[in-house]
C-alpha cells in the first residue's frame, strides 16, 4: 500500500495516494516511511499543518530518517518558516552528509533572501539530486569562472522549464563577451526566439560527439559561475527581439483603439505550479474598466476556462503559435499591448526579457528567483510584482491591480 501510494502520488492523484498510505498505516501503525510519504502528498495538496503532523509522527517513530527532516523542512518553507525549514534541512545532512536534496532545498532560501553567494553555490546540489534531469558536465570541461574564454568552444545546454530557458539565456551573451564561440542546446522550438540573442550564438538541439568542446555547463549553473549578486546581475531591459513582420501583421489584426492588457492565467498542470495559477474568471473587474481590452495570450491547460466567462476576452486562436516555433507569435503580440498580466510561468519571463510593461502576480511563497517582498525584480526593469499576503487568496492581490491600472490608464490619458 505505501508503494501503491508513492505511484499515485508519481501521477499527482493525491487523494488516492493519501488513501493507500492511511491503509498502508493502518495494518501497520508503526510504519514511519508511509507516514513521510503522505506528509509530501498532503504538502503538495496544500494541507500544510496535516503535512506537518504526518513529517513528525514519522520522526517520532524514525528519528534518524534523514528524509523526513528534509520533507518537513519542505513544509515549513511553504509556511514561510525559513529559519526553522533551515534548522531542518541541516539536521537532514547531518544525518546525511551530502545530501543532495536538502543541500537544493536549502538554496532555495538563500536565493529568496536574495544571498545568492550562498544560494547558488548550493543551487548546485541540483545536478547530484535523485532523477536530476541535468547531464552534468564532463569535469575536465568545467569551466571556474576565471580561466580565460578567449577563442575556446563552450557548449551549453538547457535544463528544467521554458521559463528557466528564456530567464537565463542572457547570459550566453557574457560568455560571448569573454571570447567563447557558445553553442547552445536547446529544443529546436525555442531557436527563432533565442536567435535573437545574439545571431553568432550556434543553436541546436542535439548533443555531438565533438572533442574539440574546452568548456560546458548546465544553463543554470551560469550564475553561479559568473559570481552572480544582487548588484551584478546582468538586467537588460530587453534581450530578446519579436519578429517585426509578425509585429506587423498583429497590429493590423488588433485594431481596436483600447489599451491591450495580455493576459496568462495558468501554466502547466504539474507540482511546481501548485498555488501559482488563478482562474480566468477573475479577471472580469479588470475587463469592465472603461476603454481595456484583455487580449488571451494562454495556450494549452487552462484555455478551456474561456468558454465559461461572460466578459469580453480577445483570443487570437487562429494561427497564433501553431508552428514549430514557441512564442513567435505571442511575443509578437506582447510588443503590442499596452499591459502584460500574468501568473508566473514562462509568459512572464518573455515579457520581461523583451522589455513589455509586465505585472507578475505571485503566490505567497514564490520560486526563489523573485525573493521576497520587493515590489521590483532585479532580473527584469520592466516588470512588477504583486504578491499574496495570503496563502490561496487572490482576491486582494486583483483589487489592487485593479487600482493600480485604473491609475495608470488615467496617468497615459494626461501625458
Amino acid at each position: 500500500y505505501n508503494n501503491l501510494g508513492v505511484v499515485f502520488q508519481a501521477q499527482g492523484k493525491f487523494d488516492e495516494a493519501i488513501d493507500a498510505y492511511k491503509k498502508c498505516i493502518s495494518l501497520k501503525p508503526n510504519h514511519a516511511e508511509a507516514y513521510d510519504n503522505m506528509g509530501v502528498a498532503l504538502k503538495d495538496q496544500g494541507k500544510f499543518d496535516e503535512a506537518l503532523d504526518a513529517h513528525k509522527k514519522c520522526i517520532s517513530l524514525k528519528p534518524f530518517r534523514a528524509e523526513a527532516y528534509n520533507n518537513l523542512g519542505n513544509t515549513l518553507k511553504e509556511q514561510g518558516r525559513f529559519d526553522q525549514a533551515l534548522e531542518n534541512y541541516n539536521k537532514a545532512i547531518l544525518l546525511k552528509p551530502n545530501y543532495a536534496e536538502a543541500c537544493y532545498n536549502m538554496s532555495t532560501i538563500y536565493n529568496l533572501y536574495g544571498d545568492f553567494e550562498k544560494g547558488l553555490e548550493l543551487y548546485e546540489w541540483r545536478q547530484k539530486q535523485k532523477n536530476s534531469p541535468v547531464r552534468a558536465p564532463r569535469k575536465i570541461l568545467i569551466w571556474d569562472g576565471v580561466k580565460p574564454l578567449l577563442g575556446k568552444k563552450f557548449l551549453v545546454y538547457e535544463e528544467q522549464g521554458l521559463g528557466d530557458v528564456i530567464q537565463f539565456s542572457r547570459y550566453l551573451h557574457l560568455l560571448k563577451q569573454k571570447g567563447a564561440a557558445v553553442t547552445f542546446k536547446v529544443n529546436q522550438k525555442m531557436h527563432a526566439l533565442l536567435n535573437t540573442i545574439d545571431s553568432d550564438i550556434l543553436l541546436v538541439d542535439s548533443y555531438a560527439d565533438d572533442d574539440k568542446t574546452d568548456f560546458e555547463s548546465p544553463l543554470m549553473s551560469l550564475p553561479y559561475l559568473f559570481k552572480t549578486n544582487l548588484d551584478t546581475i546582468p538586467s537588460m531591459t530587453s534581450y530578446l527581439t519579436a519578429d517585426r513582420d509578425k509585429v506587423v501583421s498583429w497590429d493590423k489584426r488588433l485594431t481596436k483603439a483600447t489599451f491591450k492588457v495580455g493576459i496568462c492565467w495558468q501554466g502547466s498542470k504539474n507540482k511546481i505550479d501548485f498555488g501559482r495559477s488563478f482562474p480566468l474568471s477573475i479577471f472580469k473587474g479588470i475587463s469592465e474598466l472603461p476603454n481595456v481590452e484583455l487580449i488571451s495570450l494562454h495556450k494549452g491547460e487552462g484555455e478551456d476556462q474561456i468558454k465559461d466567462i461572460n466578459f469580453d476576452l480577445t483570443t487570437l486562436r487562429d494561427n497564433f503559435d501553431t508552428g514549430e516555433d514557441a512564442f513567435v507569435d505571442t511575443a509578437a503580440v506582447m510588443v503590442n499591448c499596452d499591459l502584460i498580466i500574468t501568473s508566473d510561468t514562462a509568459t512572464a519571463h518573455l515579457a520581461g526579457a523583451l522589455g513589455c510593461p509586465t505585472w507578475v502576480l505571485l503566490k505567497k511563497i514564490p520560486d526563489w528567483r523573485w525573493m521576497l517582498e520587493r515590489k521590483d525584480s532585479p532580473w527584469y526593469s520592466n516588470v512588477t510584482l504583486y504578491r499574496q499576503k495570503q496563502i490561496d487568496d487572490w482576491t486582494d492581490v486583483f483589487n489592487k491591480i485593479q487600482m493600480d491600472l485604473q491609475a495608470l490608464i488615467k496617468e497615459k490619458r494626461m501625458q
